[in-house]
């Protein structure tokens, strides 16, 4: 009979394995850890010694994980959460505790997330959130890798054909855009003249919404208008204001006077309802901060969306 196989491993060189997975740079995780590089280097070739595989590739720009290294990955986010269940578990308060990683869209990380973590300091101040903008389109990736605790998306974000099983999908408060330019064009003397020279600013090339501004004008103006991709809403507002082109921006951020300035609702074109999600791995199998985080995420919004109704 063979004897057990026994791989040691120091959870500092797997938190640094994370970290390298996450940013997929040897320099970045340093910098993020706060390490020389050399250290992170090493790390790395310890553990690789350790299980006797190779667990990163180099590449001319970054790292990436070898097939070795994902499954590696798989475990290490399950040691992690091993571990926070094991603190939360000695905490004598038995107040929860820990750190949880959100994704969010452009739309959302500008409008939910700043009332998510100001709700999440109220009611669970030991809990650390910490936010990163997230393409809709890498939502199920990120949740699957680890790379995100929750990801929040909005809009038809259908999970894929092979969508990672093991997600669960949270519905969230909707999210209301509304057609957005500047005072000077709403105010226009002819409207449909105006804005035959304004584009058409997506937010996020992957939400749909922008697509409802090319179709309205289309049908009730005749026009074709250039899409660009303004890459934030502060991007989108700030090309607004300026009468460059005309945006589908949350009404709860115009709300904020600041965020309205200069900034006025087109009369004519359509509002929509964007659906807003959560995407984790459900309160199950969750560490004890996740699920709280998306407990208070699902609070976030529903003041705004009585106030509509």
């Amino acid at each position: 009979m063979g004897g057990t196989v026994t791989i040691d491993l120091a959870l500092y060189q797997l938190r640094t394995f994370r970290e390298v997975a996450r940013l997929g740079s040897l320099t970045k995780a340093a910098r993020s850890l706060g390490y020389a590089q050399s250290s992170v280097t090493s790390h790395i070739r310890s553990l690789e010694s350790r299980v006797g595989m190779q667990l990163v590739q180099r590449l001319p720009h970054g790292v990436r994980l070898t097939a070795s290294g994902e499954i590696f990955h798989e475990y290490t986010t399950r040691i992690f959460h091993v571990v926070d269940e094991m603190a939360s578990a000695l905490n004598p308060s038995g107040e929860t505790e820990g750190r949880t990683t959100i994704g969010a869209s452009a739309l959302l990380l500008e409008t939910r997330i700043g009332s998510l973590i100001r709700d999440c300091r109220y009611r669970y101040p030991k809990v650390q959130v910490s936010p990163r903008q997230l393409a809709m389109s890498n939502a199920y990736e990120a949740v699957r890798t680890g790379e995100v605790d929750v990801a929040l998306v909005h809009g038809d974000c259908s999970a894929p054909e092979n969508a990672p099983a093991g997600i669960v999908i949270e519905e969230l408060p909707p999210l209301e855009v509304v057609p957005v330019g500047s005072t000077a064009l709403v105010e226009s003397a002819d409207l449909a003249t105006s804005l035959a020279s304004v584009r058409v600013l997506a937010v996020d090339p992957d939400c749909a919404s922008h697509h409802i501004l090319v179709t309205a004008l289309r049908e009730a103006y005749g026009i074709d208008p250039q899409v660009i991709e303004a890459g934030s809403m502060g991007g989108a507002r700030q090309l607004a204001r300026t009468g460059y082109g005309i945006a589908m921006l949350p009404s709860e951020s115009l709300r904020q006077p600041e965020e309205g300035h200069h900034l006025a609702v087109l009369p004519g074109l359509p509002r929509a309802q964007l659906g807003v999600r959560a995407l984790w791995a459900g309160p199950e199998l969750a560490r004890a901060a996740v699920s709280a985080v998306c407990d208070v995420a699902t609070r976030v919004g529903r003041e705004t969306v009585t106030q509509m109704a």
